[in-house]
């Protein structure tokens, strides 16, 4: 083993890894596209009726309004015995009219709004609206053909303006998509740089950390560990003990762990199943170091599992040996009594 090839190795790893991130890279920049979130946020705003019927024909969905006065229909939206909204109207010079869906007040007492200040959404009318426009009609006593020929066909509602809503979602599409981006930036550039790999510089700390002679640069520390793998004592399913470290390389991750700083080691079998059908045991051995840091090898053959197991029991009587209720116990001891973040 050489030091190219455990660069190599932990090159194709971050390599590998660069990939999932670019599907929910691609999802969310093609719901950026495909959703208004602009106009939703940032709507088109109009100071008068006549302005926002302008505003309508040139295609805008979103509208923030201004108007100095709203009359109510005298009719409400329900849903579910509830009110859901209330129809108000205005008129351009008496031959153009626009209904507005609002949010309903606690007590209605008013027959108009004024200084009306909304979010609004351009919505289709349908089969309620029209009865509504026909009860409308007959109430004013005007033929439901004569209002329907300066009613314009489309209602502007607030209730179907959701803002908030669409704030918290942008948010969340915000979030995942700088998170990806991040993600798929550090895995290329660890994966340009494997020497500065947080793993390998964690392993040169825990190496050095009780060291009179300290190991100087990564460089330096790889090519020992790639030394020593050469004449390692065990070499099992990607798995190395050398004199002074135990290696992981596995085609999806790896680490490199001081033989010396190891507490507790125990192996933890996963029954893979598909549609009900038992396919294959995978085996995962845990590593131990501190209360906080541990390390595993997943989906290995029981066989090498053993193997790791065995050569510990026999050579390194410090380390304990299972995942038992008196192991657990005394490992909150050494972790307890040490002064180290790591076992001494």
């Amino acid at each position: 083993m050489t030091a190219k090839e455990i660069y190599n190795n932990i090159r194709k790893i971050y390599f590998k890894h660069i990939i999932w991130p670019l599907f929910p890279i691609a999802v969310t920049i093609m719901i950026l596209l495909l959703v208004p979130f602009k106009d939703v946020l940032n709507p088109k705003k109009v100071d008068s009726t006549a302005e926002l019927i302008d505003a309508v024909k040139d295609g805008h969905v979103y509208l923030e309004i201004s108007l100095p006065r709203l009359i109510y229909s005298g009719y409400d939206y329900m849903r579910d015995n509830d009110v859901y909204g209330e129809y108000y109207y205005d008129l351009v010079d008496s031959e153009k009219c626009v209904f507005f869906l609002v949010k309903p007040t606690e007590k209605r007492t008013h027959t108009h709004l004024n200084n009306v200040v909304k979010r609004v959404k351009v919505t289709e009318t349908n089969g309620v609206f029209d009865n509504m426009l026909s009860m409308f009609a007959s109430n004013i006593n005007w033929t439901e053909e004569g209002v329907k020929d300066i009613t314009e066909d489309y209602i502007l509602s607030e209730v179907d303006y959701h803002y908030r809503i669409y704030t918290v979602i942008l948010w969340m599409i915000m979030a995942t998509l700088v998170y990806s981006i991040a993600v798929f930036l550090y895995n290329l550039f660890i994966g340009m740089f494997p020497m500065l790999s947080p793993k390998l510089l964690l392993a040169k700390y825990m190496y050095n950390s009780e060291r009179k002679e300290k190991v100087k640069g990564v460089g330096r520390f790889v090519a020992q560990v790639a030394e020593e793998m050469t004449s390692a004592k065990v070499c099992q399913g990607g798995m190395y003990i050398t004199d002074n470290f135990f290696v992981n390389l596995d085609t999806s991750d790896y680490d490199i762990v001081p033989i010396s700083k190891i507490v507790l080691l125990y192996e933890h079998s996963t029954l893979k199943a598909f549609l009900g059908i038992h396919m294959k045991v995978s085996y995962t051995l845990h590593i131990k170091v501190s209360k906080l840091l541990r390390f595993h090898a997943p989906k290995k053959d029981l066989a090498d599992v053993n193997s790791i197991l065995d050569y510990f029991r026999e050579h390194e009587p410090d380390v304990l040996i299972g995942y038992t209720d008196e192991n657990k116990q005394q490992v909150k001891e050494l972790i307890r009594k040490s002064t180290s973040w790591f076992r001494k």
